[in-house]
């Protein structure tokens, strides 16, 4: 599977660009601006690692491919998009950069976004492979990293109605 190399490759990287944004600390950033994006990253942090913590948690001990899952994802976080665990790590990369304000790390986090694309593009090859119509149908309905806006508009419609 080409999945699993690819993506202790991706990881990898953003684990060895939490040392570079935190020893690149950017001086000309200072007062006020560097005390909110140091909070900002803060916060973010304080939501996406335990996020990502819960998501790792709903996998099997082990998901290397998909046929280590016995069902395919479909409630929780993954009700809204195909990827919440990449997710999550995209938005800490973001939290990092800033919790230690590096602009050179927000730079390099940013380039990592191509990755974090590539890798779910060839996971979802495979799980399409593996889950046919059901995840062909899965993808229909929710965003990669991010809720489909009509999804959400489309929920909050029937909501209103059923109230």
């Amino acid at each position: 599977m080409e999945s699993v190399r690819i993506r202790k490759w991706v990881f990898g990287l953003f684990f060895s660009l939490i040392p570079f944004s935190c020893l690149t600390h950017w001086p000309l950033i200072t007062g006020l601006l560097a005390r909110i994006m140091h909070w900002t990253g803060l916060l973010i942090l304080a939501i996406t690692v335990p996020l990502a913590i819960y998501l790792h948690s709903l996998f099997p001990r082990k998901h290397d491919r998909p046929e280590d899952f016995d069902r395919l994802l479909t409630d929780g976080p993954y009700r809204y998009v195909r990827h919440p665990f990449y997710s999550a790590f995209i938005v800490m990369g973001f939290g990092i950069a800033l919790l230690c304000v590096s602009v050179p790390g927000l730079v390099a986090y940013t380039l990592m976004l191509p990755l974090w694309k590539k890798l779910a593009e060839i996971e979802e090859q495979e799980l399409l492979e593996y889950w046919g119509d059901g995840y062909r149908k899965f993808m229909e309905t929710r965003g990669r990293f991010f809720p489909k806006l009509n999804r959400t508009v489309e929920r909050a419609q029937r909501d209103n109605e059923n109230l």
